[in-house]
């Protein structure tokens, strides 16, 4: 059985994130500036903001993280 680890532990109403990272850029949900992504010591990967000094696993968004990019045609 298949089963999506994004909604494991997900309560109703709570805000659902994209399956991917594809097609969205990660802004900062403060400044609204993009963030740098770095490698952390355990193998996993975060955005950062250096003007805010704030940051989050890249795959624990908070809400306002991913904004979608625009089309490109």
């Amino acid at each position: 059985m298949k089963r999506s680890l994004r909604d494991y532990g997900r309560t109703e109403g709570e805000a659902q994130h994209p399956a991917s990272g594809r097609g969205y850029a990660h802004v900062c949900p403060s400044c609204g500036a993009g963030l740098d992504l770095y490698d952390l010591r355990d193998g996993d990967q975060a955005y950062w903001c250096g003007p805010c000094a704030r940051g989050h696993r890249a795959g624990d968004p908070p809400p306002g993280a991913l904004r979608p990019l625009p089309e490109a045609s």
